[in-house]
């Protein structure tokens, strides 16, 4: 049994009866005139299906006598083929998928009709993940629309909650794929690394990252950021356009993204090839909060927690060097989480308030301390995983400390 065969029973099994789960692949969003942003699959569908094709649509239903998965994929059109390409098939659909029922969208309305009419079906259940009130709508939202003025009794309920707490527990094959992602990752990077002291603009540095990305066969998992010096004190700094100095700090935070899952990495390294005492000694407080959340890390912790280690050790070393003297002042320095949910998306889905860590989760460790006055940047990012007695560094194999990025800078 497949992968994608086993998290549809476990779905099932947390429905009631007389329910259906309707979700949607999507369509590519117009970006003006007749171009389209790049397609990209709806997460929720893929981590069900493995299918990564606009228009498709997932229709699961439990009734008392069976339950049923089908798909529906967009019927050929001989002529568009020439222009971009062949469609998934049917019998290529059921091979990666693992559903035996596959037909064409044409059929989805007549087939989703006949589950109420016919089947007894009075729950539907959608994925209407929202974050924001001026998000732009997913397409279970206008269908909901659609289908509750047709059919006012019906129960609608949002499948996203249930379908985001399964991902956050990764399978021996996701942590596989992320680690692919991190080994495509330390490649780029350190071609990256090996040449910025050749280098003069921040761009020239993501060209090299994203060069090798792209001779792998990967991409970007998010917005690139390469921030020199004071720019590095800009949490979301993303021009990448600025002029690099021989004495500055350059701070990237980076990731690939191969088959729809990903890395998220920060490094900082000088740009000369050797950090000056002062970034050497910052440097370091911040690899300490690193390893001291490290130690951590174990199921039953909650995430808030691996956030106090580094508040509470920084408290102690910031007032050390004379940096601060409250502990109230350690935001002006430290303004953003230590951690994150990782996975097919960056910042992964099923991370709540108070959420406690269990086996399986792959998270980020990422903290950082920003000097504005002496504009010195410094992030340390890793992607963990949880384990049953506490965690596995996926990336532990990126150079971080002072000695090994120098000598990987001088050194090639």
């Amino acid at each position: 049994m497949n992968e994608f065969k086993l998290r549809r029973e476990q779905l099932l099994a947390e429905l009631p009866l007389n329910s259906m789960v309707v979700l949607f692949a999507g369509k590519g969003v117009k970006r003006s005139a007749d171009a389209d942003y790049p397609f990209a699959v709806n997460h929720n569908f893929a981590y069900l299906t493995g299918i990564d094709e606009p228009e498709a649509v997932l229709m699961i239903v439990k009734i008392r006598h069976r339950t049923t998965a089908t798909l529906f994929i967009r019927d050929i059109d001989l002529a568009l083929q020439k222009w971009n390409g062949k469609y998934i098939s049917i019998d290529e659909t059921k091979k990666i998928s693992e559903i035996d029922s596959v037909t064409y969208l044409s059929a989805f309305e007549s087939t989703f009709v006949s589950q109420l009419t016919r089947a007894g079906v009075n729950r539907l259940y959608l994925d209407l993940e929202r974050l924001n009130l001026t998000d732009r709508p997913l397409a279970g939202e206008p269908f909901a629309k659609k289908i509750k003025e047709a059919y006012p009794a019906l129960t609608l309920e949002n499948i996203y909650p249930m379908i985001a707490t399964m991902r956050t527990v990764k399978s021996d094959v996701e942590v596989e794929k992320i680690e692919n992602c991190i080994s495509v990752t330390k490649s780029a990077f350190e071609r990256m690394v090996r040449n910025a002291r050749n280098s003069n603009f921040e761009y020239e540095l993501q060209a090299e990252f994203e060069y090798e990305l792209k001779r792998i066969g990967a991409a970007p998992a998010f917005e690139m950021i390469v921030a020199g010096g004071g720019r590095s004190t800009v949490l979301h700094y993303v021009e990448n356009n600025d002029a690099l100095s021989e004495d500055e700090l350059v701070l990237c935070d980076m990731g690939a993204s191969v088959a729809l899952y990903n890395s998220d990495i920060s490094r900082t390294f000088p740009k000369s090839g050797k950090f000056t005492d002062r970034q050497k000694l910052l440097y370091n407080i911040v690899l300490e909060a690193m390893e001291a959340v490290f130690e951590k890390i174990k199921p039953g912790v909650m995430l808030k927690e691996l956030n106090d280690v580094v508040v509470n050790l920084y408290e102690k070393r910031l007032k050390e060097i004379g940096l601060i003297k409250e502990r109230s002042e350690i935001s002006n320095y430290y303004y953003h989480g230590v951690s994150h949910f990782l996975g097919m998306d960056v910042h992964d889905v099923g991370q709540i308030e108070n959420m406690v860590l269990v086996a399986g989760n792959v998270i980020t460790v990422e903290p950082g301390l920003y000097v504005e006055a002496e504009s010195i940047g410094i992030r340390i990012e890793d992607d963990v995983l949880v384990t049953e007695d506490g965690y596995r560094n996926l990336s532990e194999s990126i150079v971080k400390t002072v000695e090994k990025i120098e000598a990987l800078m001088n050194n090639g």
